[in-house]
């Protein structure tokens, strides 16, 4: 018999015969894992709360078969808020998206596990810019995954004192701009975006969050980080944050 106690993240829940869930995990110890929760529709089962969306909680499992199965459940941070604000809830779906995604199961990644409780719990902060938390979240996800772009030097010739910087997306990197005459298919991108890129991959997400960022730096990161992501993770699916983007222009065009 196999029982783990594992602290972990509901990246998703599906309805499964009258009463029970399987709940699609991120765990510290197992990474992402499938786990049958027994009787967590009722309501007045124990699991019902750690089995929400979101939801953050020490877990008992127990493994039968294939599956684990949720004997105990304590819940440390429900994230229940995200749901009454759309802007964040639209930003936390998708973060939970790239992990559901692109993990593979049962590999555990602690880092990354940290990572996804400390932007839950910023996106649930009001006064915090969402999307550069989320433009954090994904440049440290790439790193920690193992895509990491290379923004403290040429990736090239290895000169790390740059003034007029490109970025190419094809070398993973920023380059010279000697060597960027060699290269084809560069991406323009300000020395203050490059800065901000090392201090992100230098510095946990709540430190970050404390910068002040420009909304100019912002938006190129974004631009660039999309075109870096859909060339080494493939398509990713935006749904939600195509919703916000088109309901905040029509906002901005009243």
């Amino acid at each position: 018999m196999v029982i783990v106690n594992t602290q972990a993240i509901v990246l998703k829940s599906v309805p499964y015969k009258e009463n029970d869930l399987i709940l699609t995990v991120f765990s510290r110890k197992l990474g992402k894992i499938a786990v049958i929760a027994r009787g967590a529709k009722k309501s007045k089962s124990s699991l019902l709360s750690s089995s929400q969306i979101f939801a953050y909680s020490n877990f008992t499992l127990k493994r039968e078969g294939s599956m684990y199965r949720v004997t105990q459940s304590e819940i440390i941070k429900s994230f229940y808020n995200l749901s009454y604000n759309f802007e964040a809830f639209s930003y936390a779906t998708y973060i939970l998206k790239l992990i559901d995604n692109f993990m593979i199961e049962n590999q555990s990644n602690n880092r990354l596990f940290v990572l996804l409780a400390q932007s839950l719990y910023l996106l649930c902060e009001e006064i915090v810019d969402m999307k550069y938390i989320v433009l954090c979240f994904e440049l440290k996800f790439l790193d920690y995954i193992g895509f990491k772009p290379i923004v403290n030097m040429c990736v090239n010739c290895y000169n790390k004192d740059i003034n007029n910087p490109v970025f190419n997306i094809y070398e993973g990197g920023i380059l010279c701009e000697k060597c960027s005459e060699h290269f084809q298919h560069n991406l323009n991108i300000n020395v203050t975006t490059v800065k901000l890129m090392e201090y992100i991959l230098s510095n946990d997400i709540l430190t970050c969050s404390k910068a002040k960022v420009s909304k100019y730096l912002i938006e190129e990161l974004s631009k660039i980080l999309k075109i870096y992501m859909s060339e080494y993770l493939g398509k990713i699916n935006e749904k939600s944050l195509n919703l916000l983007e088109s309901l905040n222009k029509k906002e901005w065009n009243k």
